[in-house]
C-alpha cells in the first residue's frame, strides 16, 4: 500500500496543517450546527477530500460521544466510509461527470431519498469547477434548499471558476499549503513509523520539492524508501530524487547575477532534459526573486507566501546582497515578460533562454557604455575633446584584446558614434534651416495637421545628431513628441540631411507682452477659431 494511503488521516487530530479549519468544523459538530453545504478550496494534495470524508464520518458515526467531534472509527458506519463502501456517502468526480444529466441522476434524484442507515446522506463532489454551466444551474436549487437529511461538500482547486451563485450558498473553507516546519514534523513521523532514518538535507529537498503539498511529499518519501535502505543519505536519495527546484532556481539566479550566460543556458537545458514544466519553473523563479526583493527591503528572512528551509533562506539573502534594487526589478520584469510567452513558444525552454541571453548581453553593453562615459568625463578635465582612439586605449584591455578584426571595428564604430553624438554636431543650424521648408512641405503631404505647428517652430541648436526645437505652447510640444509624429519628422530630416537625425522639443519662454504672431493667427484660423486679446 502506498504511504499516502497508509497514513491518510482517519481523525481530525491527524489532519496536517489545517488547524483553522479543523477547529471550526469540530465546534460545529459538537454544537450540532452543521451547515447544509460546504465549499473546500485550495491547492491539490493538502487534505480537502480527506477532511470531507472525516466530516461525513463524524456526522454519521454510531458511537460518537455527544460533546466529542471525533468519529470512533470502529462502528459499521465509520468502517464503511473508511473503505468507501457506504451507500449514504456518495463521492462524485466532477471531472468525469460534467453534464446536467449526471447531476440530475446522481445528485438531484438521489437526494430526495432518505439515507439507508445513516443520519445524513453526504454528497462529496470533487473538482466541482469542472461541472458545466447547465449542470451548475440544475444543482443550484437543490444546493440552496436541500432536504434536511442531505449535506453537500464541494471541493475545488480552482475557486475562481465557480459561479458566484454556487459560492454564496456554501460555507467556504480555504485550505492552505502546509508550512515547512509542519511538513517536516509529519514526514519525520512517517519515517519513524516506517523505522527508517532520513538525513535532514534529504528531508529539506523533499519538502521544497513538494511545495506545501502533503500528498506529494509523502509520495516522494515513499519513492525513496522503496530503495530498501534503513538509512537514507543524500547520496542514496539522489538515485530517485531529482534536484529540488529551489536549488535549480538559486543556481539560475546566481548565474544571472554574475552574468554567466554559459551556466544559465546549461541549467535550462538540464531542466528540459528532465522534462520540467517551464511555466511552473518560471513562476517559482519569480517567487524567489520576489522573496529576494522583500528580504533586501525589510532585512527579514520571513516572507509571507512561501515556505523555505533556513539554508535556502540564507542563500537567497546572500544573493539579494549582490544585486541592486533597480536591477532586481528589471530582472523580475524580464522573467514576467518571458513567462507569458512560454505557452505559445514552439520550444518551451526558448523564452527563458532568450531572457538569459538578453539579460547578460544587455549588462555587457551597459558596462561598456559606462566605461566610455567614465573615460570621456576624465578626458573633459584635461582635453578639449577626446578622440575615439584615445577612448579605446583607455578601455579595459579585456574589451578589445583577443577580438577579431571585425569585432574590434564594431567597438570602434560604437565609440565613434557615442563621441560624435555627445560632442560634435553632425550638421549646423543653418543646414537644418535650409531644408526646413522642404521638410514642412513633405510633412504636409503625410500629416497636414502638423504643418502650422512646424511653421511656428524654432530651430535652437544641434547637439550631436539631435536637433533641438522650441515651440511656444506645451500642447504643440506634446504633439511633436508623439511617437508617430516624431518618427515622421526624424525620417524626413534624416533623408534630407543624409544623416541619422533625432529631435528634441522644448517650450520656449514667452513674455507677457508678446502677442500671437502671424503664423499663430493662421493656425487658429485654420482650425475655425480666432485669437482674442
Amino acid at each position: 500500500m502506498a504511504l499516502y494511503h497508509k497514513y491518510r488521516p482517519q481523525s481530525f487530530d491527524s489532519i496536517v496543517g489545517q488547524a483553522h479549519i479543523v477547529k471550526t468544523l469540530e465546534n460545529q459538530i459538537k454544537l450540532d450546527k452543521v451547515a447544509h453545504a460546504y465549499l473546500f478550496s485550495g491547492p491539490r494534495g493538502i487534505g480537502k477530500t480527506t477532511t470531507a470524508r472525516l466530516l461525513a464520518k463524524a456526522l454519521n458515526c454510531e458511537k460518537r460521544k455527544t460533546k466529542d467531534a471525533e468519529p470512533c472509527g470502529t462502528c459499521n458506519s465509520c468502517m464503511e466510509i473508511t473503505g468507501s463502501r457506504s451507500i449514504d456517502v456518495i463521492e462524485i468526480d466532477a471531472a468525469s461527470h460534467t453534464g446536467v444529466d449526471n447531476v440530475r441522476e446522481n445528485i438531484i434524484e438521489n437526494a430526495q431519498f432518505k439515507p439507508t442507515k445513516s443520519t445524513y446522506k453526504v454528497f462529496i463532489i470533487d473538482e466541482v469547477h469542472m461541472l458545466s454551466t447547465s449542470a451548475f444551474n440544475a444543482l443550484l436549487k437543490t444546493l440552496e434548499e436541500p432536504p434536511e437529511h442531505v449535506i453537500f461538500i464541494l471541493a475545488t482547486t480552482e475557486l475562481h471558476k465557480l459561479p458566484e451563485t454556487i459560492v454564496s450558498r456554501c460555507q467556504r473553507f480555504n485550505f492552505k499549503k502546509v508550512s515547512y516546519e509542519v511538513m517536516g514534523k509529519h514526514l519525520n513521523s512517517v519515517a519513524k513509523s516506517e523505522k527508517v532514518k532520513v538525513d535532514a538535507d534529504v528531508m529539506d529537498r523533499i519538502i521544497n520539492k513538494s511545495d506545501g503539498c502533503v500528498r506529494d511529499a509523502v509520495s516522494l518519501l515513499d519513492q525513496i524508501l522503496a530503495i530498501g535502505e534503513k538509512e537514507i543519505t543524500a547520496e542514496v536519495a539522489s538515485i530517485v530524487l531529482p534536484t529540488s527546484q529551489a536549488e535549480e532556481i538559486l543556481l539560475l539566479v546566481e548565474s544571472l547575477i554574475s552574468k554567466n550566460i554559459h551556466d544559465g543556458l546549461d541549467i535550462i537545458n538540464k531542466l528540459y532534459v528532465e522534462g520540467i514544466r517551464f511555466t511552473q519553473f518560471s513562476e517559482d523563479t519569480i517567487e524567489i526573486l520576489r522573496v529576494m526583493m522583500i528580504m533586501k527591503a525589510t532585512l527579514q528572512q520571513n516572507v509571507s507566501g512561501i515556505d523555505l528551509s533556513e539554508e535556502v533562506k540564507t542563500k537567497i539573502e546572500n544573493l539579494s546582497k549582490q544585486i541592486e534594487y533597480t536591477e532586481l526589478v528589471r530582472l523580475i520584469d524580464l522573467i514576467l515578460k518571458r513567462r507569458s510567452e512560454i505557452q505559445s513558444s514552439p520550444l518551451p525552454q526558448l523564452p527563458l533562454e532568450l531572457a538569459i541571453v538578453e539579460w547578460c548581453a544587455d549588462e555587457k553593453e551597459q558596462k561598456t557604455r559606462s566605461k566610455i562615459e567614465d573615460v570621456i568625463e576624465a578626458k573633459d578635465d584635461t582635453d578639449d575633446k577626446p578622440s575615439g582612439n584615445a577612448i579605446i586605449n583607455e578601455l579595459d584591455k579585456s574589451e578589445v584584446e583577443e577580438k577579431s578584426e571585425t569585432k574590434t571595428k564594431k567597438i570602434t564604430e560604437k565609440v565613434m558614434e557615442f563621441v560624435s553624438k555627445d560632442k560634435e554636431p553632425v550638421c549646423s543650424v543653418d543646414d537644418v534651416e535650409k531644408i526646413w521648408q522642404t521638410m514642412v512641405s513633405k510633412m504636409n503631404a503625410e500629416s497636414p495637421s502638423l504643418t502650422f505647428i512646424l511653421k511656428m517652430t524654432d530651430i535652437v541648436q544641434v547637439l550631436g545628431s539631435t536637433v533641438q526645437l522650441a515651440v511656444q505652447y506645451s500642447f504643440h510640444r506634446d504633439k511633436l513628441e508623439e511617437r508617430r509624429c516624431r518618427k515622421q519628422i526624424e525620417s524626413i530630416l534624416s533623408e534630407l540631411l543624409n544623416k541619422k537625425i533625432k529631435i528634441e522639443t522644448t517650450v520656449a519662454e514667452r513674455s507677457a507682452e508678446e502677442k500671437p504672431d502671424e503664423d499663430l493667427n493662421d493656425f487658429v484660423a485654420a482650425l475655425g477659431g480666432e485669437v482674442v486679446g
